[in-house]
């Protein structure tokens, strides 16, 4: 519970103290009365009792209403709510990923005789090998660089509008080796390819398979999957969100 919420409860149970009070003290009032004979004096006393009661109350109420007014409104809400609202759209940020699922095809041809690497064409020697491997590829937008500047909020209309980082890639390609697949077409005097020398590959592998993904719209997924989880996150709230991202800079 935010400190605004405990003022706002705080005068909420003194009014309603102060509303027991002036019962207490009007039904006191009544009783005591009651113990007299002078029955034109005591419909007086209770009628004036219970106009005291209600112009207490109505006093009361203005007071609370005045208070919770004040505290909504007095310098540094704004500035909290902003702060709260930064702090929100910081721990959703494992929430805006889009991941791409590649296949990388690396193809790579070489020469070598007796297990050295030759620069001659030696008949015999060339060796072509193919790799087929899947990859994953995660991009992001990173609302942990979400500062209070970044977020304005329009309590009329209830609108806020968020500058966001844009997307980035935020976990590097990943290789499934359990799955690669590796050819070849080997001289005379080579060996076939093994799933060692796709290792040798992989970096390759890697650069294909990030440069497919980000081809492919990964990072376009991934803002436009942050636009979705923060704004159904404040729709909840009454909000509605206007996005914008940062240019390139």
């Amino acid at each position: 519970m935010t400190s605004k919420e405990e003022k706002m409860k705080e005068e909420i149970e003194q009014i309603k103290e102060e509303l027991k009070r002036t019962k207490m003290e009007s039904a006191a009032t009544v009783a005591t009365m009651d113990q007299t004979r002078h029955k034109i004096s005591l419909r007086w006393l209770k009628r004036t009792s219970i106009l005291i009661g209600i112009v207490l109350v109505i006093v009361l109420l203005f007071f609370a209403i005045f208070s919770i007014r004040s505290a909504l409104t007095k310098e540094g809400t704004v500035t909290n709510t902003v702060s709260s609202f930064a702090e929100q759209i910081q721990q959703l940020s494992s929430l805006t990923t889009a991941k791409a699922y590649m296949k990388a095809v690396v193809e790579q041809e070489d020469n070598e005789l007796f297990g050295r690497k030759i620069d001659a064409n030696i008949p015999g020697t060339k060796r072509k090998t193919l790799l087929i491997i899947p990859g994953e590829v995660t991009a992001g937008v990173d609302l942990s660089k979400v500062q209070e500047d970044d977020v304005q909020i329009d309590e009329e209309r209830n609108i806020i509008q968020l500058t966001l980082p844009k997307a980035e890639i935020i976990q590097q390609p990943s290789l499934d080796f359990s799955k690669a697949q590796v050819y070849s077409s080997e001289g005379l005097f080579r060996g076939k390819a093994d799933i060692e020398e796709g290792y040798e590959m992989a970096e390759l592998a890697r650069e294909q398979v990030l440069q497919e993904a980000i081809e492919q719209g990964l990072l376009q997924s991934a803002e436009e999957q942050a636009e979705r989880v923060i704004g159904t996150f404040f729709r909840q709230f009454g909000y509605e969100t206007k996005i914008q991202f940062q240019s390139e800079k």
